[in-house]
This record gives structure tokens, C-alpha cells and sequence, in this order.
């Protein structure tokens, strides 16, 4: 599947680009909803604004007049709040990925290969030049309270008995996921706990089995670092597979544990040495010093 990026003249003179999932039927009258900048009284109405872990990302949710869903808008800026050298580094990144573009894209993708994530509906952004000033995904909301890491972490304060257990059942969840993806030739970039969602339960947390919470669903939610697997000789895709796992942790198991349970019979010292070398920073190796420094 391409998606293309389409031209679009905004009401008020600017300009950007577009893209809507190919699962929507009325294209039109959602193109028309973008162009006449009907989705800022939604940003601007005071509307819930969700927390996301980076300062240039906003989430605002509320019930899409066009779908009659709640869904969630993601804006994301470059504003004057960083420091030149900072701005002048996330447009550049901007201009090579438009993280937004890359979400969106990344769950047409993914739900085309029935793998669990928010259903999208559009991308648009507003250009300065040929900058990137705003860009916008606009998505369905998935009814969940928790991440799978808010949940383990929950579940670890108000029950002591079978934990161990619970948290192999969680991690295997994640592992299961990122597995799918890596097979249908794909990768997520950070399948943290934080970036998975676990469906709400009827029980209290403290009074769920180990069956009932296998039994839940997860959904990945943050695909801002999803890519294409460009190289599938076996063993090399493997090895940039791998990297998936630099910050992946649940509870006491560690980004090695998580990779011995994706990896099975297939573990040995050799992988376990890869993924200390993405976690010290990989091909990056400024990032290596700073991780010395975080050390000491």
C-alpha cells in the first residue's frame, strides 16, 4: 500500500498536504472538515487535552461531528519554546520524517495486516515555505484506562501473589505483537509497555486471574517511529529487529529478558551482545559516551 500525499489550500491562504485512509467512504466532506479548519474549534474549545511524553505533541479529544466517534487529534509544533539549535534540529527531522505521516501511515499498515491499533482517518499539515509549521493525525480513541506499563505497575502495589507470573503473561502479550509486525515486514521502534494499550476489565485489579488478563486484548498506540524492514536477508533483519528492544522493560524483567522471550531457541550470547550495542546507542556513537556518563 503507497499513500500519497495530496496538496490542500487551506481557508485562511495556507497551504499543506493530506492524506486520508483508504477505509473512509466520504472523503469528501472530510476534506472539506480539514480545509475549512473546522477541527480548531476543537483545539481551541478547551477540548481534553490528553499528556504525551513530548512537548511538541498535543492530543485533544472529542466526538468527530462527521463519524459521531470520539476520536483523537494529535497537533504537533515547533514552537518557540526550544532553543534555536533544538528547532533547527526537529525541522530537519521533520523534513526527512514527518513523525505524524509515519503514525498514520504505519496503522494503515498495520490494520491492513489485522494487527491491533487505533483505526486512522486522515494526516494534513500546514507548510511554511516548503517547512513544516503544523501537522496533524487525526484517529479513532480506543476505550482503555491503562497502558500495559500503568497496569503492571498498578497490579504491582495492590497484589504480591502470582506477580511474576502476571508479568511473563504481560510481556509475552507485547512480544506476540511486536512479532507480527516484524513478520508482516514492518517495525514499531519503541514497543515500550507505555505504547501499548490493555482493554478495561468488569473485576477490580486486585481481584483479576491470570487467565482474565490473558485474555485481554493490547493494542498498539504510539507508531511515531514505525518503518519499513528495507532489508530481509534473514539474519541482518534480524539484527536491526533487535534494536526494537533497546527500551522495552516490564517490572523486573529487563530488555534482555524481553528478548529472550522473542527470541525463544533462537537466543544465544551473540544476540544478547547486539542488543547491548543498540542499547549503548548503536550506529550513534556520541550516544555512547552519554550513556557512560548516565552509568557513573
Amino acid at each position: 500500500m503507497i499513500f500519497k500525499k495530496l496538496p490542500v489550500k487551506y481557508i485562511d491562504g495556507k497551504s499543506g498536504v493530506y492524506a486520508i485512509s483508504p477505509n473512509i467512504s466520504d472523503k469528501n466532506t472530510l476534506l472539506s472538515w480539514i480545509q475549512n479548519k473546522n477541527f480548531e474549534k476543537f483545539v481551541n474549545g478547551g477540548n481534553q487535552l490528553l499528556r504525551h511524553t513530548r512537548k511538541r505533541n498535543k492530543l485533544y479529544t472529542f466526538q468527530h461531528p462527521i463519524f459521531d466517534k470520539q476520536v483523537i487529534l494529535k497537533v504537533s509544533e515547533i514552537d518557540k519554546q526550544y532553543k534555536l539549535t533544538r528547532r533547527v534540529n526537529l525541522y530537519l527531522s521533520t523534513l526527512l520524517n514527518d513523525y505524524n505521516f509515519r503514525a498514520f501511515s504505519g496503522a494503515c499498515l498495520l490494520r491492513e495486516n489485522d494487527i491491533t491499533c487505533p483505526e486512522p482517518i486522515a494526516y494534513w499539515n500546514e507548510k511554511h515555505y516548503f517547512l513544516i509549521k503544523k501537522s496533524y493525525y487525526l484517529y479513532e480513541m480506543i476505550e482503555a484506562d491503562n497502558t500495559v506499563h500503568s497496569f503492571a505497575e498498578k497490579l504491582s502495589a495492590k497484589r504480591k501473589s502470582s506477580l511474576d507470573e502476571i508479568q511473563n503473561v504481560l510481556a509475552n502479550k507485547i512480544v506476540r505483537v511486536v512479532q507480527s509486525i516484524h513478520s508482516a515486514g514492518y517495525r514499531q521502534g519503541d514497543p515500550h509497555p507505555g505504547n501499548f494499550l490493555i482493554s478495561n476489565f468488569t473485576k477490580k485489579i486486585s481481584e483479576l486471574t491470570t487467565d482474565e488478563i490473558n485474555q485481554a486484548q493490547i493494542s498498539i498506540i504510539d507508531l511515531d517511529k514505525f518503518s519499513n524492514a528495507r532489508i530481509n536477508a534473514s539474519h541482518i533483519k534480524l539484527f536491526f529487529d533487535v534494536r526494537c528492544f533497546r527500551r522495552c522493560t516490564l517490572g523486573k524483567l529487563n530488555q534482555q529478558d524481553m528478548l529472550k522471550i522473542y527470541m525463544g531457541n533462537k537466543h544465544s550470547k551473540l544476540w544478547a551482545i547486539v542488543l547491548e550495542f543498540w542499547m549503548l546507542g548503536g550506529f550513534n556513537f556520541t550516544k555512547w559516551f552519554k550513556f557512560e556518563k548516565k552509568r557513573k
